[in-house]
């Protein structure tokens, strides 16, 4: 289960449909101890639904949905965040391919809460199918008239049926204003660290990831332990 659509956790779940089964689908439903978006807390330390769905042909053209509960207390209305997305992964050598894409992300609750709804491309260069050098633009990012900017680099490591993933995130607004800032207007970015690891047994598929941020308590940037489940369903 994905925290949100990200390249590297999606790298991870692209490599996991086509070593697992030749299913052209694959469904996901489980749930998280708390959904921590881009480091930052969504659901104040409640457990959240998540699902997702994601289609591969043999060409690298992949798409699907991704689904997650939200609970950011008053007076935030949002209740859930769906993502859809796609993308196409070119593989040029056995040891280098690109992953570009575009994702689309929406919040359900009242009128303010679909006001935050955005999109997103990305860009990623991978090498050996476990480093990814990774580029996000998100135009007018959650409702705020600004783009945000992210660079990416991860590092993923499958032994058996573990896997390990090693990450670290800047996230940058391309221009601050008085009211959209991390923290101060002179403040325009942050930096995201996440060490996890994850098991599949069978169609189950368990995770656990350290989480921490560079931000103020301001945007519950504090260090975090998620664990997920999910029940894996290929077609």
């Amino acid at each position: 289960m994905r925290f949100r659509v990200t390249s590297s956790t999606l790298l991870a779940f692209l490599l996991s449909v086509s070593s697992i089964s030749q299913a052209d689908i694959q469904l996901d439903a489980g749930f998280a101890s708390e959904y921590v978006r881009d480091g930052i807390k969504q659901s104040k330390a409640k457990p959240v639904i998540q699902l997702d769905g994601i289609y591969t042909s043999q060409l690298g053209f992949y798409g699907g949905a991704w689904l997650s509960g939200v609970e950011r207390g008053s007076p935030d209305s949002t209740r859930f965040e769906l993502d859809g997305f796609a993308g196409w992964y070119i593989p040029f050598t056995s040891f280098l391919a690109v992953d570009l894409g575009y994702t689309r992300a929406t919040f359900l609750g009242d009128a303010q809460a679909t006001k935050q709804a955005y999109g997103e491309g990305f860009f990623n260069l991978l090498l050996n199918d476990a480093t990814t050098f990774g580029y996000r633009l998100a135009d007018d990012y959650m409702g705020s008239g600004e783009s945000l900017q992210t660079l990416e680099l991860a590092h993923t490591v499958n032994s058996g049926e573990f896997g390990f993933e090693f990450s670290t995130r800047q996230y940058r607004y391309l221009n601050t204003t008085e009211d959209v800032n991390w923290g101060s207007e002179s403040r325009d970015n942050y930096f995201h660290f996440r060490i996890g690891v994850a098991r599949n047994y069978f169609q189950h598929n368990l995770g656990l990831s350290l989480e921490k941020t560079n931000l103020s308590s301001e945007f519950d940037g504090s260090t975090q332990i998620i664990f997920t489940y999910s029940r894996a369903f290929s077609f």
